[in-house]
C-alpha cells in the first residue's frame, strides 16, 4: 500500500482479493512459478498449462480476479499521476483480460467435444478479440512490450551481424527455446505476455488452430500442424517493435474493462 501513499478503500479490498486468490497458492502445489495465461499456451482444446514443467492447478476463482481489477480500476481518478499505480493497473487488468481467456476457451473446448462448430466459432472469435485487446493494453507500458526486449538484446551487438544474431536469441528464448530438439522438451518456458509478441505469435498460432478445428467440426479432414515449422518463422523475422509506450493506460485500461469484463 505504500505504493500509493495513503490507502484507497477499493485498492485495500482489491488486494484482499488478490492475496486470497491468484496470490495465495496452497502450500501441496507444485507449481514453478506463476499461473500462466491460456493465450501463451500451444493451442488444443485440452490446452491448460503453457511450460512443459507447469504443473498448474486451479486453486483460485478467476472470477476474483476480475472483480479485483475492477476495484483497482475504480481508483484510477486519484491516482492519474502515480506511475507506480499505473503499472499495477495494467499488470492485474492484463490478468483479467487472461482470466477471461480462461473462461471463453472452456466454452471453445466444450463446443469441440459437443462438436457444435456454430458455438466454437462464436467462443473463438471472442478468444481471439481478447488476445488482441491484451495486447493493446500493454502496449500501454514499456515494460509489457516485446519492442523493449529486442532492443536491449540488439543494443548488444557491435555489427549488423551481430545484433541480428542477438535478436534471433532474444525471439527464440521467449518462444521455442532453441531447435526444434530443444522446442519439444522446452518450447514456452520463457514465454511472456506482451505487447507485439500476443498478435504476431501467439493469436497467429491460435489462428491457425482455430480455422482447423473448424473445418473438422464441420467434417473436414485435417492435418496435425508443425507447431515448430510455426513458431520458428517469428524467431527468425527482423520485423521492428516499439520500444516505448503506446496510448494512455487508464483510458485504455478503463475501455477495455468496461468492454470485455465489466459488462460481459
Amino acid at each position: 500500500m505504500a505504493r500509493y501513499g495513503k490507502a484507497d478503500d477499493a485498492i485495500q479490498q482489491a488486494w484482499i482479493l488478490l492475496s486470497n486468490s491468484i496470490y495465495n497458492c496452497p502450500p501441496f502445489s507444485t507449481q514453478q512459478g506463476t499461473h500462466e495465461s491460456i493465450f501463451c499456451a500451444r493451442p488444443s482444446a485440452n490446452a491448460f498449462q503453457v511450460s512443459s514443467y507447469a504443473e498448474m492447478s486451479d486453486y483460485y476463482n478467476p472470477q476474483d480476479v476480475i472483480d479485483a481489477a475492477g476495484l483497482f480500476l475504480s481508483a484510477a481518478d486519484k491516482f492519474t499521476d502515480n506511475d507506480n499505480y499505473a503499472y499495477d493497473l495494467v499488470d492485474i487488468v492484463r490478468q483479467a483480460v487472461a482470466e477471461k481467456g480462461r473462461m471463453v476457451h472452456s466454452v471453445m473446448r466444450e463446443a469441440v467435444r459437443a462438436r457444435e462448430p456454430k458455438l466454437f466459432d462464436a467462443a473463438s472469435r471472442r478468444f481471439l478479440s481478447l488476445i488482441m485487446l491484451q495486447d493493446e493494453l500493454l502496449a500501454t507500458r514499456s515494460e509489457f512490450k516485446v519492442g523493449k526486449w529486442i532492443a536491449m538484446a540488439r543494443n548488444l551487438g557491435v555489427n549488423p551481424q551481430e545484433k541480428d544474431h542477438y535478436e534471433w536469441n532474444a525471439r527464440t528464448l521467449i518462444t521455442t527455446w532453441g531447435d526444434r530438439a530443444a522446442s519439444d522438451a522446452l518450447h514456452d518456458y520463457a514465454h511472456r505476455e506482451w505487447n507485439g509478441i500476443l498478435r504476431d505469435f501467439y493469436y497467429n498460432r491460435w489462428k491457425i488452430w482455430i480455422d482447423r478445428t473448424a473445418k473438422e467440426l464441420r467434417g473436414d479432414s485435417h492435418q496435425d500442424i508443425d507447431w515448430y515449422g510455426v513458431e520458428e518463422v517469428w524467431t527468425k523475422q527482423r520485423n521492428p517493435y516499439p520500444a516505448e509506450p503506446e496510448g494512455e493506460c487508464i483510458k485504455t485500461a478503463r475501455r477495455i474493462y468496461a468492454l470485455v469484463l465489466d459488462n460481459d
